[in-house]
């Protein structure tokens, strides 16, 4: 699911296209691309465009904001439904560039456009049905590349980013619950509830009724807000009528069969089982134990390797993509470069031999700029001079694509059997009580008195 805004750029062309060009923010430039235009010198080129067509004033262009839930898409997969974004809303008629940035919690595009055509002339118009037809193409782009969407965008009482992050299950008031359900299970009373809240950096304000902010959340959310099982009362309610199962357990015993324990202990406890039925943990236990028998995974040390395993994947194959689309970068930079430099070198050659220099100059202003921002880019890149081939790179290109595709759908299952395991290691500490891989980790360097 993205998120969509536009607003216009009026006087600070430059600004905004430095802003999202940030190579702080576009992993070294990597994640900004042009159409109909050089990035490095998009302002130039858009102002010759509105030169050439006599409408400098007015506005200058516009810019898009497309902001997308975390963790739901790659880098790569981002910057491509920007760009295709950009390109049914544009038409192929506006030159824009667009640039994925990747250093805050959410990966999101920003497309910063002309506002006149380079084909017509003719000047892009921002009306308010403009915005609905940006999130509507948002939305398909999303739905064929199996992000979620808000097929129901006015419920009430819920902001549009709320409704997206809940149905990711990472909104604020989803990531409490699930809080407060996993330590119900493992308190043995109210005060060590509030204990465990607060080892999870969340801070407790007691009054009237019990809130609780997460660390880097704004403000505090009542409890009681979150639903009828969690208010104060139905949640001390819910501690004592819940048994934790607190068994030091051999590791080399069989998961299935402590879970299997587990599932009698609750059952043979009606209080236990009624609190349980409420938060659907006889689910979990039946979709865990079910997970693990088929995939064999019946000892704890089976499900660390499995993890360790399908991570070490999960990262190789993410290396190499990450690799493939820099040097797919760096190819393209190439190809548009030494292609423009081809291109316009008669042009740049015969100012040499012109005798109305600064005419010459202001009727060829624009092939003249792309010369010269390839020269650069080209004495940079081959210092030696020894240029390489077009049908070589582009060769080379078609390759790697094949590569990354391969690579994603590796890639792809990994990531989803990552999350599955993950899962249900953390279902195995909240059911057992034991800790996770992790968790363990840090418990034993702790316990030999490393450094965090």
């Amino acid at each position: 699911m993205a998120v969509t805004k536009i607003h216009s750029i009026n006087e600070t062309m430059n600004a905004a296209l430095d802003y999202i060009m940030n190579p702080m923010k576009t992993d070294d430039g990597f994640l900004v691309d042009g159409f109909h235009c050089t990035p490095e010198v998009a302002a130039e080129q858009y102002e010759l465009t509105r030169r050439k067509y006599h409408k400098s004033g007015g506005k200058l262009g516009f810019h898009i904001i497309q902001s997308f839930v975390p963790g739901e898409v790659d880098y790569d997969t981002a910057h491509r439904i920007g760009m295709e974004l950009a390109d049914k809303l544009f038409g192929g008629r506006f030159q824009y560039v667009c640039a994925t940035h990747i250093d805050k919690g959410h990966v999101h595009n920003h497309i910063v456009s002309n506002s006149v055509s380079f084909v017509d002339g003719m000047k892009f118009y921002d009306q308010k049905k403009t915005l609905y037809q940006i999130r509507q193409e948002s939305d398909r782009l999303c739905r064929e590349n199996g992000l979620s969407v808000i097929e129901h965008p006015g419920e009430l009482g819920v902001s549009q980013y709320e409704y997206a992050m809940r149905r990711q299950g990472q909104s604020w008031k989803q990531l409490l619950r699930e809080n407060i359900d996993r330590f119900i299970i493992q308190a043995q009373s109210w005060e060590e509830f509030l204990d465990l809240m607060r080892q999870s950096k969340y801070e407790i304000k007691e009054g009237k009724y019990i809130s609780f902010r997460g660390e880097g959340q704004n403000k505090f959310t009542r409890s009681k807000s979150l639903g009828a099982d969690y208010t104060e009362e139905q949640i001390r309610n819910r501690i004592s009528g819940a048994r934790r199962i607190d068994t030091d357990r051999n590791k080399n015993l069989s998961l299935l069969i402590d879970i299997e324990t587990a599932f009698n202990d609750i059952q043979d406890n009606k209080a236990g089982l009624e609190h349980w039925a409420v938060t659907q943990n006889l689910k979990t236990l039946a979709n865990t134990y079910n997970f693990l028998m088929e995939h064999g995974l019946t000892t704890r040390e089976a499900l660390d390797e499995k993890i360790i395993s399908v991570k070490q994947t999960y990262s190789d194959s993410l290396n190499r993509i990450k690799e493939i689309e820099a040097r797919l970068k760096v190819i393209k930079e190439d190809i548009d470069n030494i292609d423009n430099y081809r291109k316009t070198k008669p042009v740049a050659d015969k100012l040499k031999t012109v005798t109305s220099k600064d005419k010459y100059r202001r009727e060829n202003e624009s092939d003249l700029i792309i010369h010269d921002a390839a020269k650069k880019y080209i004495r940079k890149r081959f210092p030696d001079g020894k240029l390489p081939l077009i049908k070589d790179l582009r060769a080379e290109q078609t390759a790697l694509i094949e590569e990354k595709r391969r690579l994603y759908e590796i890639y792809s299952d990994a990531k989803i059997e990552k999350s599955e395991l993950q899962t249900a290691e953390k279902n195995l500490a909240a059911i057992l009580g034991t800790p996770t891989a992790e968790k363990d980790k840090s418990q034993q360097r702790k316990k030999n008195g490393e450094l965090e």
